[in-house]
């Protein structure tokens, strides 16, 4: 199954999830590790195939090709990955030359691949305001996700917002708290704090708090008013977590 993620956008390479699906797959790239130990697999049983030929001695068979694959790695080791790599670039062409859209294929996995690393390697701090509001919801996500086992002492549980309403679910002392995040700068609408009061009253939680750095309509501020909806930015979380963790137990 050929990689799909938020980030580059399927579209913009002049394909679609079907030309995914119908290019093929390239195995030495796929299997590299599987290649790598089959190389040695059969380098082992030539050299014990040689010296057992040799001794007539299995015992000296074994202990000799486990000597002569260990030293001989500092040769065979980088001669296998400069074949093996020669093997993908060949074969990636001779592909590309039959198949013309497996090369926007391999060019949109290669993206995605590069978005998630990149992804993965950000520093997400929950203690400052930059780059929280230019980034996508599913980055903004990501970013709280990683932050949140660490800043709460509590039970965090991730959600599906199409069926619940909410994106996290913190269960702390006895209290069930409803996080919901808001990315961007658009402001937040009333609609977030009815479909939050909705999931609140369907998941039983003791309040709610929405995520967000944009601004909230006065709409919404005059909705939460008198109800147990909380709007704070990610790096005073665990601040408004506890505050409404105390509140509630009262």
């Amino acid at each position: 199954m050929w990689a799909i993620s938020d980030g580059p956008r399927i579209e913009d390479f002049g394909i679609s999830e079907d030309d995914l699906e119908r290019a093929p797959r390239l195995f030495l790239s796929n299997h590299r590790p599987k290649v790598l130990v089959g190389a040695y697999f059969v380098a082992a049983v030539v050299v014990f195939t040689a010296v057992y030929h040799s001794s007539d001695s299995i015992p000296a068979a074994v202990f000799f090709s486990v000597v002569t694959l260990a030293a001989g790695s500092v040769l065979l080791l980088p001669v296998l990955i400069l074949v093996l790599c020669a093997g993908e670039w060949a074969e990636e062409r001779w592909f590309c030359q039959r198949v013309p859209i497996l090369r926007a294929c391999l060019a949109y996995q290669r993206a995605v691949a590069a978005d998630r690393q990149s992804t993965d390697k950000r520093v997400f701090p929950l203690t400052a305001p930059e780059g929280w509001s230019s980034v996508s919801h599913s980055v903004f996500l990501e970013m709280l996700s990683s932050n949140l086992d660490g800043l709460l002492e509590a039970s965090v549980s991730r959600a599906d917002r199409e069926e619940t309403g909410f994106d996290f679910l913190v269960e702390q002392a006895e209290q069930r708290l409803l996080l919901r995040c808001e990315s961007g700068v658009k402001p937040v609408s009333a609609a977030v704090g009815r479909e939050l009061v909705a999931a609140v009253d369907d998941f039983r939680g003791d309040a709610a708090v929405i995520i967000t750095v944009a601004e909230r309509t006065p709409a919404l501020e005059s909705y939460i008013s008198d109800r147990s909806i909380t709007i704070a930015p990610p790096w005073a979380l665990d601040a408004v977590v506890s505050d409404l963790c105390l509140r509630n137990s009262d």
